[in-house]
């Protein structure tokens, strides 16, 4: 009889973000609850003023790390900087410049010596480590996503385990006989809880045994030490209230405010003023449009996309159509390449590609891989466009006799199904109609089942 091995716990950590208080305490709190390894999986840097020491410390600990995306970003920023000063919100390129200006050579020696992902075996285990998924380091993968996407990630990984950080969501998710394991941030946590949070795995001959903890730390220590440096107030926020800059200006209403860039009003009337030249439908097209963004705002917690992807889906429901004035038969494709070509949208190559193929896919054949522009985006921007091409699609259904008879949606999601209820004027078979068969691409790419129903007045 074979001698059973003993179980070997690892600390997983990622996403720690600068925060030394956060790091301490959770590595305090592993202490006790004993680990044979402390893995890392990168974003050391970011929104706390402490990257030197915890670089130290990781190197001190002897952790088992991988870099992250924004670890990258903030080695190639002297390269960036010019192009990052006019594109990004002035509180994320304060970060940024504040971390690359005081980050010592012996901390960008051990962060350039990480590798982007590792292998390891652990008592059988063949354990993946990666920053976002085992095909890109910047791919979120949160416990919302469907477990088809899953399966594809299992298939390109080749690990009994995945483990992985980037969306600072904790969570474990098995697809076939993949385990995949997120130990969310120590020390940016989102959800609305600030309490530093990572896992402890056990590798044991029955198998995998997750347990996701969370340790409350000296926020008052990282908040003084914001302020000493000098970065931006937003930031006291994102360590209290456990939420993104992103999150925190959609709960404000406003897009975050970004350099030289012009505002989204001024972008949206050169967007008009090329659909009015392209002679559209006026009440259908703006029809759809607010029928998409009501459908964005409903699923908010199901994808995950933030104002940006909102706009973008805005900016590619109004040109939806705009392929008409060449005819009907290929619309959807002469709509792409007039995006495409045309001088006076006010956008750069991946997001005027974005909008484009947004509007492409309002209707016919679903995103395929080798896809004209769509083979060029990164695979997170290829979900996102498949997302919000779902999206599109449906709310074109639900205008298909042009006469704007539903007046309001409602979104409910379940771990099963995506349900719309409508408000709606008149009779309204032909749009459930059209709205059912066009959610094909919806069910997709959520994983779930589309259920649509007219609310009763």
């Amino acid at each position: 009889m074979s001698k059973k091995k003993q179980p070997t716990r690892i600390t997983l950590l990622s996403d720690i973000h600068g925060n030394l208080p956060a790091l301490e305490a959770v590595l305090d709190d592993a202490a006790r609850a004993g680990g044979d390894e402390i893995w890392d999986l990168g974003d050391v840097l970011g929104y706390a003023p402490f990257p030197n020491e915890v670089v130290g410390k990781l190197r001190d600990i002897e952790a088992v790390g991988i870099i992250g995306n924004y670890d990258l970003k903030v080695l190639a920023f002297a390269r960036k900087k010019d192009k990052w000063q006019r594109k990004k919100p002035p509180a994320k390129y304060a970060a940024f410049a504040w971390n690359h200006a005081h980050l010592r050579a012996r901390a960008v020696a051990f962060l350039e010596s990480l590798p982007e992902q590792r292998r390891r075996t652990v008592n059988g285990f063949e354990t993946l480590l990666v920053h976002g998924s085992p095909v890109s380091i910047d791919e979120p993968l949160n416990s919302q996503m469907p477990t088809s996407r899953f399966a594809e990630l299992a298939e390109a990984a080749r690990a009994d385990v995945v483990v992985f950080g980037h969306s600072h969501d904790p969570f474990v998710r098995r697809a076939g006989l993949t385990w995949f394991v997120n130990p969310g941030s120590v020390g940016r946590p989102e959800g609305g809880d600030w309490r530093a949070s990572y896992a402890m795995l056990e590798f044991a001959d029955d198998g995998l045994k997750v347990e996701h903890r969370r340790v409350p730390y000296d926020i008052d220590r990282v908040v003084r030490a914001v302020h000493a440096a000098g970065l931006p107030k937003e930031f006291v926020d994102v360590f209290r209230r456990a939420k993104s800059l992103d999150q925190l200006a959609e709960e404000n209403h406003r897009p975050l405010p970004r350099r030289h860039e012009r505002a989204p009003d001024r972008r949206l009337d050169v967007v008009l003023a090329l659909a009015r030249s392209c002679e559209y439908e006026r009440a259908h097209t703006h029809q759809v449009t607010r029928l998409a963004l009501q459908i964005f705002d409903g699923l908010k917690n199901l994808h995950r996309l933030g104002l940006r992807a909102r706009f973008q889906l805005q900016c590619g429901a109004l040109l939806h159509d705009i392929g008409w004035l060449e005819g009907r038969q290929g619309h959807h494709k002469t709509a792409m390449k007039r995006i495409m070509a045309d001088p006076r949208l006010p956008f750069e190559r991946r997001e005027r590609t974005i909008i484009a193929l947004v509007a492409r896919y309002h209707r016919k054949a679903l995103p395929q891989a080798t896809d004209e522009y769509f083979c060029e985006l990164s695979q997170p921007d290829q979900r996102r466009v498949e997302m919000m091409a779902s999206i599109l699609r449906v709310a074109d259904g639900l205008d298909r006799s042009h006469a704007s008879l539903v007046q309001s949606v409602r979104c409910r999601v379940s771990t099963r199904q995506i349900m719309l209820a409508c408000r709606a004027r008149g009779d309204l078979d032909v749009e459930i109609a059209a709205a059912r068969k066009k959610a094909d691409l919806m069910e997709r790419v959520f994983g779930r089942r589309f259920v649509l129903r007219r609310l009763e007045k």
